[in-house]
């Protein structure tokens, strides 16, 4: 039996959970070490209120807890360890550095990561080049990504999409949830994402507001925006209700089965073109439409006007107030849109194609 070392932030760091922990969870025929680089205490006081004081306590945390576990894995020598985004961020340097080359080389090297990490300076240049010279897979979610690597380490590439196994909805629950009972009566439009997001959400807050008077006069049903995120959206509107809740894993699918659309705005910046489109991702596993604007991956998600609907916000943010009325107009319209997200994820982004992917490469 193979022996596995994986770093990764825990359980409550979505990149962590989603795109590594939910699929080694599940792997039996490998004896896999969780090597956490931080408590999910600390990273909870971090992203509630990243001040400078707690970006120290954050760091200081990643350096002596990498510490124990590079001893720990010179000492032992798994046969694989896997690298989630960047095991040691801002703190790479000796010894830590010279430990965590050590573990590299007496190990086969899985790197994963699904965000710009290069862009937003979450890897210092020393990491990334231990583990571009060391990774025997790297594992991205899109071009964009891969063409950030060196062009000797993108033939290591596998293209893998962010899915999520917790919010699979089989038809009959599909079909008796309670947004098919309500969508006469109000229309829940959902956004599930970090702080970090908030920025991409108000910049079309103003739309869903007019969205929202217009679906109010043409048929008298209301339109909530429900926010799932460490933070509250606060944002001053007349017809748009916001209902803010705190995230927590366990009580996203019943909000989604409560919704009738999801969205992922993205501002058109940089960043954004790095992103996963998991949020889409997570809306079509349990059949529920989207909203997105056309930037970067969102296109390779959304089937427009089939899945959802992409909308071309770069100059303006007013094709949101029209997508929304037309996910709007009638519950067959929209059962139409749900059947095909539903059948879009599991063509594509089926969380058993995912499992058997990393069950290879952690298993061979």
């Amino acid at each position: 039996m193979k022996t596995i070392s994986v770093y990764t932030r825990g359980f409550t760091h979505a990149a962590s959970y989603y795109r590594i922990l939910q699929y080694t969870e599940k792997i039996k025929d490998a004896k896999i070490t969780n090597r956490f680089t931080m408590t999910e205490k600390m990273y909870r006081s971090y992203t509630d209120a990243p001040n400078l004081f707690n970006k120290i306590r954050y760091h200081l945390m990643f350096f002596f807890r990498n510490l124990a576990n590079f001893t720990a894995d010179m000492i032992s020598k798994p046969d694989t360890v896997v690298i989630s985004r960047a095991a040691v961020p801002k703190v790479c340097f000796f010894p830590l550095s010279f430990m965590y080359e050590r573990v590299l080389k007496n190990s086969k090297v899985i790197w994963d990561f699904d965000d710009d990490i290069f862009g937003i300076n979450e890897i210092t240049k020393t990491e990334a080049r231990l583990l571009q010279k060391y990774s025997s897979e790297i594992i991205v979610t899109s071009d964009y990504l891969k063409n950030m690597l060196n062009k000797k380490c993108r033939d290591k590439v596998t293209m893998l999409p962010t899915t999520d196994g917790d919010l699979m909805v089989d038809e009959e629950t599909g079909r008796n949830c309670p947004r098919v009972q309500t969508f006469d009566k109000h229309i829940n439009i959902l956004w599930v994402g970090a702080s970090s997001g908030l920025k991409h959400v108000h910049n079309v807050v103003e739309a869903l507001d007019k969205a929202a008077e217009r679906v109010y006069k043409k048929s008298g049903r209301t339109v909530t925006l429900t926010v799932i995120c460490n933070l509250p959206l606060e944002h001053d509107t007349e017809y748009l209700k916001i209902k803010n809740i705190r995230w927590a894993r366990d009580i996203v699918l019943d909000e989604i089965l409560k919704a009738h659309i999801g969205i992922m705005p993205l501002l058109n910046i940089k960043r954004s073109l790095g992103k996963g489109g998991f949020k889409l991702v997570q809306y079509m596993a349990a059949g529920l439409p989207s909203i997105a604007s056309d930037v970067g991956y969102n296109s390779s998600v959304v089937t427009d006007h089939e899945t959802g609907i992409l909308v071309d916000d770069k100059d303006n943010t007013d094709g949101w107030a029209y997508a929304v009325e037309e996910l709007s107009v009638d519950l067959d319209s929209w059962k139409d849109y749900s059947r095909a997200s539903k059948e879009k994820w599991e063509e594509n982004f089926s969380f058993e194609r995912n499992l058997a992917v990393w069950h290879d490469m952690l298993t061979k």
